[in-house]
């Protein structure tokens, strides 16, 4: 089909731009330029740009609730994941819901591990069940898209058992989603060895970096429920450099363009002791700088990096004073933080400096016990989150609808779900 007129390309955009995201991919069934100038990767940077101009995009959470159901011909109940787009608002409210195609993405575990999200861009990570399955998936809710990228080079099948911290990242020079893989390799004699790759979205191929890698150990969170660690254009992950007799943890910070590790000093209270690295996770704090979680005697601590860069701008906060906080999810803002409260795993919000919590309440949903979330089985994920067309010209679609009847799911192709 050819189509019977055409616009200019910046007029293309800005009139492509205030659509909805479904409604810009029906756009593509209109004729083949309009498909091919929609599917062109410079067009989904720039609507992706204007989109994050608009406020009301601008704002949007995502948010991964986990509950439990009784399992066809099991006495072990089954996980499911809800995913959901929220605004950013006084009562959170719901945007939409996103449907999440767990048949096809095939978790080996209880449910994924989120490893972050950017630019739409969810990071499924399925390794719960030891190393045995490495899968690792893009997904765009938005869209229905998803990529599972190729198989990294180091496996247990190639190199023996090892624990792995994974993040994910964007290459703002390449326009390239990367992931980095850090890799501890357990021998015979307990001695670890260090294994470091990164995987290219455009080249859908890992890599090894390993030469370049600082031989430290990396922080493994005993619960797996590390998240969102990019920021500034680096991945952040804590490490241990055991150069020395006392040794020390450090902020590694991996640019995702250069390909350069770099470190940051914590405060000595972090810094001096080991064991603190397996209690201590990164949290995005703000905009442009990160934060430090730290579990100490029952108590949570927050370390927020005032100046990104900058060691001597550390500041500690002390969170859970009044009731006991398993894990902090998202800083909302500078000063008010997700977490969840030990009382039945509900997702609070609390403001640093009244020291006050406000329970946020999800339509009634019956959220997994506070014992799945401090195994870290079923843990809820708060992240920003962009609604985008990244992906729309590769990966597979995952569209269907829902038999209101209570039947199963029928696939659909692609157009005929959003253009029928």
């Amino acid at each position: 089909m050819s189509c019977s007129f055409d616009l200019p390309q910046d007029l293309f955009v800005e009139v492509l731009v205030r659509l909805s995201i479904q409604d810009v991919v029906k756009c593509t069934a209109v004729c083949k330029s309009w498909n091919s100038n929609i599917k062109n990767p410079t067009f989904i940077s720039a609507h992706l740009s204007l989109k994050k101009t608009i406020s009301f995009y601008s704002c949007l959470l995502l948010f991964r609730l986990c509950t439990t159901q009784a399992k066809p011909g099991s006495t072990s109940p089954e996980c499911v994941e809800h995913y959901s787009l929220r605004f950013d608002n006084e009562k959170v409210d719901e945007y939409k819901k996103l449907h999440f195609p767990a048949n096809e993405f095939q978790s080996t575990g209880r449910c994924f591990r989120v490893a972050g999200s950017y630019n739409g861009l969810v990071c499924l990570v399925d390794d719960q069940m030891g190393p045995y399955r490495d899968n690792f998936i893009l997904w765009n809710p938005s869209i229905r898209k998803a990529v599972r990228t190729a198989r990294p080079t180091v496996t247990f099948f190639s190199h023996g058992p090892f624990e792995a911290f994974v993040g994910f990242g964007f290459d703002s020079e390449t326009s390239d989603y990367r992931l980095l893989r850090f890799v501890q390799l357990i021998l015979d004699d307990y001695k670890i060895c260090i294994e470091v790759e990164v995987y290219s979205l455009n080249l859908n191929r890992w890599k090894s970096i390993t030469d370049i890698a600082p031989n430290y150990c990396v922080s493994i969170p005993m619960r797996k429920t590390y998240g969102h660690s990019f920021v500034n254009g680096a991945i952040h992950l804590l490490a241990y450099d055991r150069k020395g007799n006392q040794g020390r943890i450090v902020v590694l910070a991996f640019d995702v363009s250069r390909e350069v590790f770099s470190e940051m000093a914590l405060p000595d209270f972090l810094s001096n002791d080991y064991k603190r690295l397996v209690d201590s996770e990164i949290l995005i704090y703000g905009q442009s700088s990160i934060a430090v979680l730290t579990d100490d005697y029952h108590k949570m601590y927050l370390w927020v990096m005032k100046e990104y860069g900058v060691s001597s701008s550390w500041t500690k906060v002390l969170v859970g004073a009044g009731e006991r906080v398993p894990r902090v999810l998202f800083f909302r803002k500078e000063e008010e933080v997700f977490l969840i409260t030990d009382l039945g795993g509900r997702i609070a919000s609390f403001d640093i400096k009244s020291q006050h919590f406000k329970n946020v309440v999800f339509d009634s949903l019956n959220l997994s016990s506070i014992d799945s979330i401090l195994t870290g089985k079923m843990y809820p994920v708060v992240d920003s989150f962009a609604e985008s067309l990244v992906l729309l010209d590769k990966g597979t679609p995952f569209c269907y609808v829902i038999d209101e009847s209570g039947g199963t799911e029928a696939p659909l192709p692609l157009m005929e779900v959003l253009c029928g």
